[in-house]
């Protein structure tokens, strides 16, 4: 398929996209209900923390590298490949409205009227805080200290903010001020290759930190 063809494919299908959300759709509600329930998750599980000891921190930085796991695998699998019983909710979401969205040849994301293409619906994110923070710190409570739990599950929570704002960060114009910084122009490029529709389902899985791509030989460098 040539550039222009993919390109006219990629426009008619966010024209019709945003036609059907527009009359309920407002972007600004949707980052702020984000936000607050993971932000309020975060503070809320820190403030329980009592007499903290410096070796509990180390459940921080322990917490962002299996978060950066997580997301790999969910990333690779239920998100790129069909699995009948969550399709709808992964693949269906993910590979064909996301990844249609925006491809390596249209990529930017424009402000306000795109963030529900870029962020988590707000039903997901409240479901990850009643949800899945809850049966975290249950499970984790059955043989970790209680500070460590807090830290835990509340890293958890501030994995999730970091990842909706790479994200959201990494569809930004390369000309964005933000890229003057290197971390997020390193962590652009690596998403834009991963946006291309050749690459989509073999390389560069990992959003905040690329650590499991390294891991798993699935880092991949093709734009300029």
């Amino acid at each position: 398929m040539s550039t222009t063809t993919q390109k006219e494919k990629t426009r008619r299908f966010r024209k019709k996209f945003m036609a059907e959300n527009h009359l309920w759709y407002s972007g600004w509600p949707h980052y702020l209900i984000n936000g607050t329930l993971l932000f309020g998750s975060c503070v809320f599980l820190f403030i329980q923390i009592e007499e903290l000891r410096l070796i509990e921190l180390l459940a921080i930085p322990v917490t962002l590298v299996l978060g950066s796991l997580f997301v790999y695998l969910v990333h690779r699998y239920p998100l790129h490949q069909k699995y009948k019983p969550v399709r709808k909710q992964t693949y269906d979401q993910h590979t064909l409205i996301h990844h249609r969205f925006y491809t390596n040849e249209l990529y930017q994301v424009e402000p306000d009227e795109e963030y529900n293409s870029t962020l988590f619906p707000p039903a997901v994110v409240l479901g990850f805080c009643i949800v899945f923070l809850p049966g975290l710190y249950f499970l984790t409570r059955l043989f970790l200290p209680l500070n460590v739990v807090y830290l835990f599950v509340g890293t958890s929570s501030f994995y999730f903010i970091l990842y909706e704002v790479v994200h959201y960060i990494s569809h930004l114009s390369i000309n964005h001020w933000l890229m003057r910084i290197g971390y997020f122009r390193r962590m652009r490029k690596h998403h834009l290759d991963h946006h291309d529709p050749r690459l989509m389902e073999k390389y560069n899985f990992n959003i905040v930190i690329p650590l499991f791509d390294f891991v798993f030989g699935t880092k991949k460098v093709v734009s300029e």
